[in-house]
């Protein structure tokens, strides 16, 4: 699989805060990090493309996003 190219995206800190993932998908940390890994088979039409990341770096991703504006 290909590196996506995508070239913009909306704010991603204070994800932590927010209800929903994607407008449409409860805000969990497994949501999430399945998310990362293949957004479009979670919601269709989706503009964020699969992701070539494995399952932990995925986790590991969501880790990360969660803790960004979070104080």
């Amino acid at each position: 699989m290909r590196w996506p190219q995508g070239k913009a995206g909306p704010a991603l800190d204070g994800l932590s805060g927010r209800a929903l993932i994607a407008g449409k998908l409860a805000n969990r940390p497994d949501v999430l990090s399945a998310y990362i890994r293949d957004a479009p088979a979670m919601v269709t039409g989706s503009a964020m493309p699969a992701m070539p990341v494995s399952e932990a770096e995925a986790r590991d991703i969501a880790a990360y996003l969660y803790e960004q504006g979070s104080d």
